[in-house]
Parts: structure tokens; C-alpha cells; sequence
């Protein structure tokens, strides 16, 4: 009995066998499925059939060896169902409905402490609790640990950002008809002090990108709906004046009336630039000002994002001058080697 045991285990070792089907179906549990146990099991799966043994799979998820063989025999006794666990498994929490709604309530004040949490409820109910038991409670509840983001939504006029919206789109349909370009204007700042991108890396290991304080390449950009890209990089301080002079340069380049969206920055409502606007005007280019604390209606903050998350190569980062030379590159490249599809 004890040599069956082993040669049984043995066999168990890895996952040698399996088809194209099963391989897609295991990835996308792994990646989607609701419930972290399951895409634990379906990762162990395709671990174990690329080579990884049984101790390598146990060090990354700290489970025991029993465990991951367990994984793998329901996979071959009862095949996808056997990664699923089976509603009514596991102990009984220890908190009653009315409770959890209770945690959901602490947990909305305290979102990025579940300690807090944990120490405000072990007063109030009188019992201890796990953070395992919440983070539960979390996942059952829709919640999901993820970057919070820094937003100006609730600064703004949205009676004004919702008549902008309206007006845009009237905008973009006058554009697709041919009567108007729709151009959008904004500037930023890129320096040695990297935007962290997330990026596939090795288990066990992480991707250091190199960071310093530098100068700030400052870029002024005019794109179109079509991915129209120009640009103005200066290493100074950009004032109204030097705005001024892209605009002239830009309303001399357009060829049919132009509307231009731009944001409220002080550079773009000062004296200098409003006395400009008439004789823009007179050369077919429109200013539009969008409200202010809206920048998700101009779309030229999606090239910047996409430079600084996805374009610009870690080895930028090294120093300025692979910065300015990687930067140029970029965009130089935009609307050809780096493309959006506006919408």
C-alpha cells in the first residue's frame, strides 16, 4: 500500500498532458475567474506543464506539497470543476450578515487600512478577527485591491462639463463631415524621474528602472483626430509668450477653418494670448476652452500618457541626453510608428 503511495505521487509530480483547449480554458481562469483559489489552481496547472516542480509551485503560492497534489488529482478525476470549490465549503464566518454590512461600512471609511478596521470592529463587536476574514468579506463584497487614482472630477461644473461634451461632439461630427479640423492643445513635462509602468517580469524578481532629479524637457503638442502630431520641446520656463508663437506658427500651417481645444492654464488666458485670438480668428483657427478640471475631454492627454507609460524605453531613463534623444524620437514618430485610433 505505502509503494503505491509514492509511485502514485511520483506520477503526480507534473502535469505533463494537455491540449490546446484546456491550456486556453486554464489561462482564462487564471486570469478572470472570481475567486483567487481557482486561479491559484489553474496557474499551478500550467506551471506544473511548463517544467516548474511541485516545491517551486509550493514556494510561490506558500502552500504544502498535499495541497498542490491535491490541485492536481481533482484536475484528473474530475477536470475543471475539480478547481472549483463547491458552495458551502470552508468554515462558517464568524460574523453574521448584519455584521458583514457593518465591515463594508468601516471598510469605506478605512479603504487602504484593514488593520484599522479590524482594531475599530474588535471593539465594537468583541471578538477577534482575521484580515484573511475580512479581505473574504472584501472579495464577496465586489471589492478588488487596485491603484486609486488622483482625479479633479469633483472640483468641476459638471453642468459645464456635460454641455462641453455635448458641444465636442458636435465638433467631431462637423470634423468627419469635412467642414472643420478638430485639433487639440496641451503641454507636459518630462524629466529623469520615471512614470512606474507595470510590465511583465520574472516570478521572484523585479524590473528597476533609474531615477534622478534633472532638468524638464517641456513639450507644447497640436494633434488631430487622424494622429496629426507637432510638437515644440523647450528646456526653459514656458510663458504666454512663447504659446504665442506655436499658435502663429500653427495658424499659419492650417489649410481649411480649424477648431483648437485647449485647457484653462494661466499661460492660456493671460493678456498676451487673449489679444492674439481675434487675429487667429481671421486666419480660420478657433479657440474652444474647455472647463476647467476636465482634461478627460482633451484627447492630447492620451499621447502623453502613452509616452510616459508605454513609449518611452526604460533606457531613457539613464540619463538626459538618452532622455532628449528618446523623447525626440517619440515624437517624431507619432501618427507613424505610434499610432491612436481616436474614437
Amino acid at each position: 500500500m505505502n509503494i503505491k503511495l509514492i509511485n502514485y505521487e511520483f506520477r503526480m509530480l507534473y502535469i505533463k498532458l494537455l491540449t490546446l483547449e484546456e491550456i486556453i480554458t486554464l489561462e482564462e481562469m487564471h486570469k478572470n475567474h472570481p475567486l483567487h483559489l481557482s486561479r491559484y489552481r489553474a496557474h499551478s496547472l500550467l506551471l506544473s506543464y511548463r517544467g516548474y516542480s511541485i516545491p517551486m509551485i509550493c514556494s510561490i503560492y506558500s502552500v504544502c506539497r498535499q495541497t498542490v497534489s491535491t490541485w492536481f488529482t481533482k484536475w484528473n478525476t474530475q477536470g475543471i470543476c475539480g478547481l472549483i470549490d463547491l458552495p458551502g465549503r470552508g468554515r462558517p464566518c464568524v460574523l453574521t450578515e448584519e455584521q458583514k454590512i457593518i465591515v463594508l461600512k468601516h471598510i469605506e471609511k478605512s479603504p487602504r487600512s484593514l488593520n484599522k478596521v479590524i482594531a475599530d470592529l474588535e471593539q465594537e463587536f468583541d471578538i477577534s478577527l482575521s484580515i484573511d476574514i475580512i479581505k473574504s468579506i472584501c472579495k464577496a463584497a465586489g471589492l478588488v485591491w487596485k491603484r486609486v487614482r488622483k482625479s479633479l472630477r469633483s472640483k468641476r461644473d459638471q453642468l459645464k462639463f456635460d454641455a462641453a461634451t455635448e458641444e465636442i461632439k458636435e465638433l467631431i461630427q462637423h470634423h468627419k463631415n469635412g467642414c472643420i479640423d478638430l485639433c487639440y492643445f496641451d503641454q507636459s513635462g518630462f524629466t529623469l524621474e520615471p512614470c512606474v509602468p507595470y510590465a511583465w517580469q520574472p516570478i521572484n524578481e523585479t524590473i528597476e528602472i533609474p531615477s534622478s532629479k534633472s532638468k524638464r524637457l517641456n513639450v507644447l503638442g497640436f494633434v488631430s483626430r487622424d494622429c496629426n502630431f507637432n510638437s515644440f520641446v523647450f528646456e526653459g520656463t514656458i510663458t504666454s509668450a512663447v504659446v504665442v508663437a506655436c499658435f502663429n506658427w500653427f495658424a499659419d500651417e492650417i489649410e481649411k477653418p480649424t477648431t483648437l481645444i485647449i485647457d484653462n492654464a494661466s499661460i492660456h488666458t493671460s493678456d498676451e494670448f487673449n489679444s492674439n485670438i481675434e487675429d487667429w480668428e481671421e486666419k480660420g483657427l478657433t479657440i474652444y476652452r474647455l472647463p476647467t478640471y476636465s482634461p478627460e475631454l482633451n484627447i492630447i492627454e492620451i499621447i502623453w500618457r502613452k509616452i510616459k507609460y508605454d513609449w518611452l524605453p526604460f533606457e531613457a531613463y539613464n540619463s538626459f541626453s538618452d532622455l532628449k534623444r528618446a523623447l525626440f524620437d517619440v515624437l517624431a514618430n507619432i501618427g507613424i510608428s505610434y499610432k491612436i485610433a481616436f474614437s
